[in-house]
Formats: structure tokens, C-alpha cells, sequence
């Protein structure tokens, strides 16, 4: 009469399964508090992403929306300011491409220096209220960073561009 032996697993083999299954589930709260996380911050204001002016009026006094007053439409925004005959840097972008992140943040490093002369029109591409703007623009690539002077010649650059350059760009903008 043979005995059957129960393979038994070794203490250490149960400790490294209990560890790994540890590790997911940490990593899956990770991931879960990061989305929420960016779910709240994107709710706060979507249109807005990098503390933009959202307008300035003819007489150069800047317009801040209210619970009352909704920000203007980035597209009436721009006719605002070319009516105006006042500069402006109209930043096409999303909120979710590498490149556009990237952009972002040196929007936000780099304008608020120009944030009184040359007022930034904020353009989420995703945004179905801008489809009238992006086809008058002739978008097809984002980031696409549009400068237009005084007079409403304007110049395009189309990708990520370092900070010194969009600084001079906008120096040249202001000064005009």
C-alpha cells in the first residue's frame, strides 16, 4: 500500500505569489488614483488647459468669464482681436498628443511674459465648437502654432517649437 504524497508548496514559492499578486494590485490603485486624478483636472476647465487669456476687448481691457458669462468661443475670440487690429497667437492643440503636451507646457512657460500684448486664443481641436475655426484655419496637423500682427498677416509653425523661438516670435509680435 503506497502513500500518496500531497506535493506541498514550499514556503517561499507562496510568499513570491502573495508578493506579486501585492504588486498588481498596488499598481492597479496607482493607475486608478492617476485617471481620476486627470479626469478632475481635465473637468476644472477643458478649454482652458494652460491659463490662457480668453480675450481682450478693443480697449485692451481683458475679459474673464463668470459663472454668468461663459468664455467666447476661441473663433470669436479671434475675430475680436483682428478687429481690434490687435496681435494675436492662436495655439491649435489637444489635450492627449505627446507633442501637444509638450507644447503646452512651454505655452505656459513662455506667454504669460506677452500675456498683455499679445493675448493667446486657446484652440482644443476636440472641441466640436471649433470645427468652424479649424477648417477657416486650415488645420491638419497639431500643434500648430499661428502668429498673426497687427495688420493680420499671419505665420504658422507646425510641431513643437523651444522656447526661445516662440519667445522671439512673440517679442517680434509685440513690438511690432
Amino acid at each position: 500500500m503506497s502513500r500518496r504524497r500531497r506535493k506541498r508548496t514550499p514556503p517561499q514559492k507562496k510568499r513570491t505569489l502573495n508578493v506579486r499578486w501585492v504588486v498588481i494590485v498596488v499598481v492597479a490603485v496607482l493607475i486608478g488614483t492617476l485617471l481620476v486624478l486627470k479626469a478632475q483636472k481635465s473637468d476644472t476647465n477643458p478649454a482652458n488647459p494652460v491659463g490662457a487669456v480668453n480675450a481682450t476687448s478693443p480697449a485692451g481691457v481683458v475679459i474673464v468669464p463668470t459663472q454668468a458669462q461663459p468664455a467666447p468661443l476661441p473663433e470669436a475670440q479671434l475675430d475680436q482681436l483682428l478687429a481690434a487690429g490687435m496681435p494675436a497667437f492662436v495655439f491649435f492643440h489637444s489635450n492627449n498628443c505627446v507633442q501637444c503636451l509638450r507644447m503646452i507646457e512651454i505655452v505656459a512657460q513662455v506667454h504669460p511674459d506677452f500675456a498683455g500684448s499679445v493675448p493667446l486664443v486657446d484652440v482644443n481641436v476636440y472641441d466640436e465648437r471649433n470645427g468652424d475655426l479649424l477648417q477657416r484655419a486650415g488645420i491638419r496637423f497639431i500643434p500648430t502654432l499661428v502668429f498673426v500682427d497687427r495688420t493680420g498677416q499671419r505665420q504658422e509653425h507646425v510641431g513643437v517649437m523651444e522656447p526661445d523661438a516662440l519667445r522671439e516670435q512673440l517679442q517680434q509680435l509685440a513690438g511690432e
